[in-house]
């Protein structure tokens, strides 16, 4: 019967310099973080085998020092400001902005 550390791991097969094969069990590597909006990969944000090697980083190691840095993509964090600045400058009401980039542009309205 397996052992309880070994069920969340993969087996992985490795044969010996005596010719004999053994069986040694890895963990994976933890997902890359997402997009809040469109659910594409996040650039610049830390992924390792454990969250205790990432928690180990430092701030600026995690996540960009942008606004809504490790959590919207380039393009999504992108088409959030020119909503924001439409919004601002009332060229286009809150209620026109799609459900969801409102409440990030929410965020930039009250943050002026």
């Amino acid at each position: 019967m397996t052992k309880p550390h070994e069920m969340t791991k993969k087996k992985k097969f490795t044969r010996t310099i005596s010719g004999k094969v053994k069986v040694s069990y890895h963990r994976e590597k933890s997902s890359k973080h997402h997009c809040a909006i469109c659910k594409g990969i996040l650039h610049g944000t830390a992924h390792s085998k454990t969250v205790a090697e990432v928690s180990k980083l430092s701030k600026t190691q995690k996540r960009p020092s942008v606004i809504f840095g490790g959590v919207l993509c380039t393009k999504c964090r992108k088409a959030v400001m020119e909503d924001a600045a439409k919004v601002i400058s009332k060229v286009k009401n809150i209620e026109d902005v799609s459900m969801t980039r409102r409440k990030y542009v929410d965020v930039i309205v009250n943050k002026k």
